[in-house]
């Protein structure tokens, strides 16, 4: 299968619980809160798109902690037609992620 076929997936770790209007600003990914960081998830079609969240990112004045390509993961961009749709599991994982780990954004940390 061509490299290219499936936009590759990033994982990009901030410092805090962002708040639903501060992920707002990030329609085209998914978020999780643990240890007071908020992870984005999702695929990204292009260098020019990560280049965009990474430049909100720092407009909001959020503090960049990670960014990590991850492995295209074929059942997640073809089964849901939504952008960065992770599939269930995520493989290869070695955080190993706590079970009671939220899709949901906490309110603002403040």
């Amino acid at each position: 299968m061509d490299d290219h076929a499936i936009p590759p997936r990033y994982e990009i770790h901030v410092r805090g619980l962002l708040s639903e209007r501060l992920l707002s600003a990030f329609p085209e990914l998914r978020a999780r809160t643990r240890n007071h960081e908020t992870l984005l998830m999702g695929a990204l079609p292009d260098q020019s798109a990560l280049h965009g969240v990474l430049t909100r990112i720092e407009a909001l004045g959020l503090e960049l902690l990670e960014v990590r390509r991850t492995r295209a993961q074929p059942e997640a961009a073809a089964g849901t037609g939504v952008p960065g749709a992770p599939a269930s599991r995520r493989a290869g994982d070695s955080r190993g992620e706590s079970e009671g780990s939220s899709d949901q954004a906490c309110a603002d940390a403040s």
